[in-house]
């Protein structure tokens, strides 16, 4: 009976490593087509500023809207050093989409009101092209990690692993949870290598014991180690 409460045990941390596996490919997935819509609206919204010289209110409105949030998300890929064409200075820790887009729809305005120098188009279009690069750049790398949730989706092993590790972590989430940890401590130790690798040995002890215990049962499986 015990050897087969073992077994259950294993098999419902393996239940919870697939649903973490499941919720992580949906948060992917979540925003990565978020991201690909950001970026589509985000380049009619210049071609038709570029092209046709027309300000589309609606797509401005709806960018800003959703500004803060991309730029969350994008984290690290929407933070730069940025210095204004022609100034002396230099921003530091420059948000991309957030300031980038405003700073866009600024210059444009700027340029119509000033008969269309063309020293505020040249402005406007590296201002489109530095939010693009830094878009594009974000909506390449959620393609790849996306892809790799995908595979780990379909791996055991990593079912395993998260599990276990959910198992590890829980004292440091209920830190989390109570308010007496900040997000980015409970982030670093929940993401640190040696606690994934600590989940992942842990895991594998787990399963072989259970499987030769099953097999063998508990008094043989101590004779063969020599205890």
């Amino acid at each position: 009976m015990n050897n087969w409460m073992l077994f259950v045990v294993i098999l419902i941390i393996f239940i919870i490593g697939l649903a973490r596996s499941i919720y992580d490919y949906l948060q992917a997935l979540r925003k990565n087509n978020y991201s690909v819509e950001f970026i589509n609206i985000f380049r009619e919204f210049a071609t038709i500023l570029i092209q046709q010289e027309h300000f589309e209110s609606e797509k401005y409105q709806w960018l800003m809207m959703n500004a803060s949030k991309m730029q969350n998300m994008m984290g690290s890929y929407g933070i730069a050093s940025y210095k204004p064409p022609f100034a002396n200075y230099m921003f530091k820790n420059y948000q991309l989409i957030v300031n980038g887009i405003r700073e866009i729809k600024d210059t444009f305005q700027r340029a119509a009101s000033s008969y269309g120098l063309s020293f505020e188009k040249r402005w406007v279009i590296e201002s489109i092209n530095i939010v693009d690069d830094a878009l594009i750049t974000f909506v390449g790398a959620m393609g790849n990690y996306k892809d790799e949730v995908n595979k780990q989706l379909k791996n055991p092993l990593i079912w395993l692993r998260e599990g276990v590790r959910f198992v590890v972590t829980s004292p440091i989430s209920l830190f989390y949870w109570s308010g007496l940890m900040k997000y980015r401590t409970y982030n670093i130790i929940s993401n640190n290598f040696f606690v994934k690798f600590l989940s992942f040995l842990i895991g594998i002890v787990g399963v072989v014991s259970s499987i030769v215990t099953i097999v063998t049962g508990y008094t043989p499986f101590k004779s063969i180690i020599g205890f």
